[in-house]
């Protein structure tokens, strides 16, 4: 019983120390990949890797200090926040059913991601912009054509988001994926949700805490 308390405490420790370390990718990530790209935001890297690894919980967590940090330089990022908690809670939820150990099976998750970062934040962006376009790449590129050829402002304003999104979140889900296929198993299988994320089965014995 001890011996099982220690592992516990353990694997909380190494998802505690995971955390400020994603916020941290999520951070360098949207600087690097947004400023390089203007289509790739990458900011929700981290967030999906430590749901994956680690489960909903820490994933959602580290949705919201993401954009809690986004809120300092952006105060109306604060309406984000439930949105960058669904991305770790969905990858921990599909982590689960072992997505995360074929490419393809990553890949084709995408529409996911994409749905809750383009159409439902771009749902809110477009209530809070009073019904209109926000000033950004997929409403000049897509929306604003699409409401121009008859398609309701609404539904050009989401399909914009949406395929935009898509584009981040395929480039998010495949480094991430390539970031798990990286570390070693003995690692992994240390983590909450590490036997979700690789193939390789250990006997409980086997692993060194």
């Amino acid at each position: 019983m001890v011996q099982k308390k220690k592992k516990k405490k353990r694997l909380d420790n190494m998802t505690l120390l995971l955390i400020p370390l994603a916020v941290a990718i999520n951070m360098v990530a949207y600087n690097v990949l947004y400023s390089t790209t203007m289509v790739i935001l990458g900011d929700s890297i981290g967030t999906i890797l430590v749901g994956a690894v680690c489960g909903p919980f820490p994933g959602a967590i580290v949705g919201i200090l993401s954009n809690l940090v986004n809120v300092i330089k952006n105060p109306v990022m604060i309406v984000m926040m439930p949105l960058n908690a669904l991305f770790g809670i969905a990858a921990g939820t599909l982590a689960r059913r072992r997505i995360f150990t074929s490419f393809w099976k990553t890949v084709i998750c995408t529409p996911i991601f994409g749905f809750i970062g383009g159409w439902l934040s771009g749902s809110i962006i477009f209530l809070a912009m009073g019904g209109d376009f926000w000033g950004n790449l997929a409403s000049v590129v897509i929306g604003i054509p699409l409401f121009r050829a008859g398609v309701p402002k609404y539904f050009a304003m989401a399909v914009g988001q949406l395929l935009f999104d898509c584009i981040d979140k395929i480039v998010c889900l495949i480094l991430v994926f390539l970031i798990i296929r990286s570390l070693p198993d003995r690692f992994l299988i240390k983590l909450p949700y590490g036997k979700y994320v690789t193939t390789k089965q250990y006997r409980e014995e086997d692993i060194e805490f």
